[in-house]
Formats: structure tokens, sequence, C-alpha cells
């Protein structure tokens, strides 16, 4: 993955010659300069510049966890003096700081203006050199640290050490230095050292600089905040025309111009994935999703934002995303426990869309009185690929386009002055950096799942994968002896393949089912089939089973669409027609009328019908 730089006066590449970035023309479009050549300017689009010459991809998921720390450390360290100015002495001062020489400043200084990309801070790896502790003597620093060291206690270093010592002592090992326990003691993050030490008031005073009401953004994609809420609208199935619950809406807004830079819509409790699709569809234009969603229009914000605003639940955040966040350059924040305000702009932006969804058929309302004797679940309409229709139609075509209060102009405009200006406002002049591998982010940004390879595949949810690529990590240890699990990444939009990370060569590679002729399928059908066996008590299941069982569940969604399409067509009979082509009886009609589950009479199919009339025997 990799970022493309489009502030003015940036280097970047078109047809592998290099040019720098003059201005921009519009949301797509910019005027580059030649680098050999001053006289030769050209205006391209966006989509055709590449951040080197040779686009060399790079996977984040080679980086341990100590390294992107390290990595972190270092950008910390110099991220006052990047992209300005700067005195000898205050690289001087800063290397005095952080305990290394001068240059070295310089260098992390120079790679990372060269690069842009917290990655490139990460340590080239050299040969093996001694001097590194054991790792038991790692342990016991570290369990000591833990109990006594990160406590109310205050527990003073010299305790620290001599604790430290004598559990050294009792396993007949070297001590560590005073000084190498005291850099570790220096190497915790200073928030979490006094949250643990001193509480969490005193640390959220220490190192929280808002108040109030979460700060305006000052530019476009300053600021991004991202939230969710439940629709005030009863949805209904695709084939039934049966309510199937309301939906849930995670969506993010930008601060500066309250323009909606990306959403995500379903009928599941908010999740990692919600967020992570959210920031996907945010980072990414928007031109091939409104082709998709046959909508008419421009939704021309995407990049990458300098502050993503997101809630607290421990589950809509994953390491990944943090590891993407910190390699784009962008501060990831988490909303504080009771502090409503902090989301106060995407709040509002949700009070507006539950306002215009009580308009649609099947609305819930917000409270009793507004509903009155309305009946959503009878007037469910909607299924949840329409509402995603109409709430993107909504957002392109009428939010954005209609004045905001709170900006005295549309969030069309007001995107549109941050960048370009007008006769008062002068503008960035800079289009947002862009992520240049929309697939990478795409796979980075997706579960993460950790699971060994045997001999027939890896087994995820039942469902085995198998491919030439894993044969060489077939029942692998690691020097423990244990066996190797690695990491996996499932689109739960898709479970027909998942993506094998393989270790050696830091990349990622897609695993198809094993079983080549199984229906391809997202993960709710994988488990609307999981509860198809269970309700006939079929509990030894295997995956030829749930593939047998989402066969019957496609058949019986098709017989039913089939049906349905019949009754719209004799309804749409003149009675006179219907009389003389067809009456049905009271019987048939009951027929016709019933519930769903007689649908699953006489199915039979062989295996998961053997299964159950064994457990009857």
């Amino acid at each position: 993955m990799s970022k493309l730089n489009l502030s003015l006066g940036a280097k970047v590449f078109y047809a592998n010659n290099a040019y720098t970035i003059v201005k921009a023309v519009d949301y797509n479009t910019v005027t580059i300069q030649s680098v050999e050549d001053s006289n030769i300017l050209l205006n391209v689009l966006t989509k055709d510049l590449s951040s080197t010459e040779e686009p060399q991809e790079y996977n984040l998921e080679q980086y341990s966890e100590e390294e992107w720390e390290q990595a972190r450390k270092r950008y910390e360290a110099i991220k006052d003096l990047v992209f300005r100015q700067r005195s000898r002495l205050e690289v001087e001062e800063c290397a005095k700081e952080n305990n290394v020489g001068t240059t070295t400043i310089y260098t992390w200084l120079r790679i990372y203006e060269e690069t842009e990309s917290l990655h490139a801070l990460v340590a080239k790896k050299r040969g093996k050199k001694g001097g590194r502790l054991d790792k038991v003597v790692e342990k016991i620093i570290d369990d000591i640290l833990e109990e006594h060291y990160l406590t109310k206690q205050k527990t003073r270093f010299t305790k620290i050490y001599r604790l430290i010592k004598q559990s050294c002592k009792s396993l007949d090992i070297a001590a560590p230095h005073a000084n190498t326990v005291r850099n570790r003691i220096n190497a915790i993050d200073p928030k979490l050292s006094m949250k643990r030490r001193e509480g969490y008031k005193k640390s959220h005073q220490a190192f929280s600089n808002f108040e109030g009401e979460f700060p305006e953004g000052n530019f476009p994609l300053d600021v991004v905040q991202i939230d969710h809420t439940p629709l005030d609208v009863m949805l209904v199935d695709s084939t039934h025309r049966e309510p199937v619950g309301r939906p849930t809406l995670t969506l993010a807004i930008d601060v500066y111009s309250r323009m909606i830079t990306g959403f995500y819509l379903s009928l599941q409790a908010p999740g990692y994935f919600n967020v992570s699709q959210c920031l996907f569809q945010s980072l990414m234009p928007k031109d091939a999703y409104l082709k998709e969603e046959n909508v008419e229009g421009e939704w021309n914000i995407f990049g990458i934002p300098r502050i993503i605003h997101v809630d607290n639940g421990q589950d809509l955040v994953s390491n990944d995303m943090i590891k993407v966040c910190d390699d784009l350059n962008i501060t990831l924040l988490k909303r504080p426990v009771a502090n409503p305000q902090f989301g106060a702009h995407v709040e509002r932006v949700f009070g507006t869309i539950n306002q215009e969804i009580h308009n649609l058929l099947g609305a819930t309302f917000s409270n009793v009185q507004e509903k009155g004797d309305y009946d959503s679940i009878k007037m469910a309409t909607f299924t949840l690929e329409d509402l995603r229709q109409w709430l993107t139609q909504y957002i392109v075509n009428i939010y954005h386009k209609r004045i905001h209060h709170g900006l005295d102009m549309t969030p069309d405009e007001k995107y549109y002055q941050g960048i370009f200006g007008d006769d008062e406002n002068p503008g960035t002049g800079i289009l947002p950096s862009i992520v240049e591998n929309e697939e990478h982010i795409r796979i980075l940004l997706l579960q993460t799942f950790q699971r060994t390879v045997q001999k027939d595949g890896i087994t995820l949810d039942g469902i085995t994968y198998y491919s030439d690529v894993l044969r060489g990590w077939i029942n692998r240890n690691d020097k423990d002896g244990k066996k190797i699990k690695f990491k996996i990444k499932r689109d739960p939009m898709n479970i027909q393949k998942i993506y094998f990370y393989d270790p050696e060569l830091k990349e990622y590679f897609e695993i198809f089912y094993k079983k080549i002729s199984a229906p391809k399928m997202t993960l709710w059908d994988m488990q609307a089939s999981k509860r198809y066996l269970k309700e006939r008590n079929i509990s030894n299941y295997t995956e030829d089973d749930i593939f047998a069982a989402y066969d019957i569940l496609a058949k019986l969604e098709k017989e039913a669409k089939e049906k349905t399409s019949k009754q719209k067509l004799r309804k749409n009979k003149s009675p006179k027609m219907s009389e003389q082509k067809e009456k049905p009886s009271p019987k048939n009609e009951t027929q016709e009328d019933h519930h769903l589950d007689v649908l699953f009479n006489n199915i039979k199919t062989l295996t998961i019908h053997e299964k159950q009339e064994a457990k009857d025997i």
C-alpha cells in the first residue's frame, strides 16, 4: 500500500517521468510540471499518477508489533520537525531528548519526508549480534513492571530493580543492568503509565486537548467522524416481502464541510466490518459505486483524512486498522466514554436522515405520539438494497446540495470552497492525498483470523479451503514445536475464498473452496444454512451439509419468487379474465398464503435426511 501526495510541489511520476504538482484543476485533475523541462506543463488525471517511478508494493503485515512500535516512536520523535525549516539546534535538542545521534535524526527526517509513510521508519534488519536479553529475563521485567510499577501504589525504582534482581537470582541467571530496566520503563506509553499510576482523570487531563464540543475541522478532510445509528424504518426481504427488521447505518462525515465521506448499511449490529467498509468507501473515489447503484450525480469527496474519530467500542477497531491509519499518517481517536458532544456533528446528520426516512413507507418514527396508529410492519416496503439506493440518492443529490444552517451554504459548496477558494477565501489549493492500491487496502481492512495449515488445507467455520500455495506450510511447527498459526482474511460478502498471508513471500494469496462445485455464499448465507440444519436437529453436519442446506434455501427462494410473480400477475388481470382462466378454491388460496415453514415440507436432500433419520432411530 502506498500514498500519493497531491500537495503543491509534491513529486509524482507520470508515464515513468518525474513531475511536480503545480495546481489542482478539479477534484480529479491536477497540473504537473516536468522536473527536467520546466516548460512542459500537463493537465492529468490523478488516477494516472504514481508516487514512485516503478511502483513498489509493500505489505504492512510484514512488520512485527515490535518493529511497528519502534517506527511509531521514531515518528513521534521527529513529527514536530518534518516538512518545515528547522535549525541545527532544534535537531540537536531532538537528538538529545531521544538519546540518539544528530545524524540519526536527520536520517529519520529524510526518510519520512521522502516517503510520508510510517513503515519507512522501521529499522532495517541486520545480522545477529549479542547483547539481547534472555527471554526469561524479559518476562521477569515485564511481569514485575505490570505487577508493581503500573499500579496506583507507585512503587519506586529501587524496589522495582531489587525485585527483578531477586527473581533472577532465584533462577540462577544474570540480572539486567539498572539502565536496561530504566529504559524499559521510559519506553512505556506515558498515557498508559499515568492512567495506571495516577488514574484516568489525570491521564485524560494531561493527554487530551479537547474540551466541550469536538473541534471544527480547519480544512477539508481535517477531521472525519464515524458513528452508527439504527434507522427509523422497517425493511422487508427481497423474496417474500416479509419484515426483517430495522437497518443499522454506519456513516462518516467531514466535520469541515459536513460532506458525507462514506457509509455502510446493514441488518447486523455495529461491528468492525461496518466501520472498515465505511472507512474504505470514505478513502476511495465513488464513481464506480454510483454507477453500480444507478444513481446519477457527483460524490467528489475522497482521500486520506488527517484525523478519524470513531466510537469507543472495543470491537470496532482492530490492530490492522490502527496499522493502516499509522502508515497513512491518520490520527485515530476514540470517543471518550460519556462524552456525547464529541460526536455532535455526525449525530445531527443522523437526526436529519431519520427525519427524511419518516416519510418512507414502513417508517417506525421516533416516539409513540409521532407514530400514532401507523402500522410500520404492515406498511414496510423497502428492501436493504432499495434503502441503500435511496440513501445514496439522498446524500448525493439532496443533502450535499441543501443549505446547511451551520454553514450558510451547501456542503458541496463548502467543500469546493475549502479546496479551490473563492473571492473571500483562498482555499488550500491542495487535493487530499489518495491511496494508490485499492485492492490491497480492501484486503488489509478485512477481519483477521489465525489458523493452522492441515493436510487438507485451511478450515474456517466448518468450510475447507485449499491451494498449492499452502503445500509448503502443511503442519509446520515453530521453534518451540507448536503448530504455526497463519494470518487469514475473509470478506463476509463472499466466503467462496479466503486470503492467506504467506510470511516468507510477504503477500496475500487467494485460496478457494476445496470443494470446487460448492456455491458462492455470503457469511450470512452460511449462517442461515447452519440455522436450517440446527432447526432439524442436525448437529454433526459437514461442509457438504452446509452447501446442501444452502441449495435447499436457494431453491425455496426461487420457488417463492416465482409464486410471488404469479400472484402479482393474477392481481393485474381483470376479474372477468380471472374467472375464465382460473378460479382457485378457498383451499388453494389457503395453500398460497401459508407460512414459509410449510415450504420446507417434502424437500428431499439425501445427506441431511439420512442424518436426521439416523437421529430418530
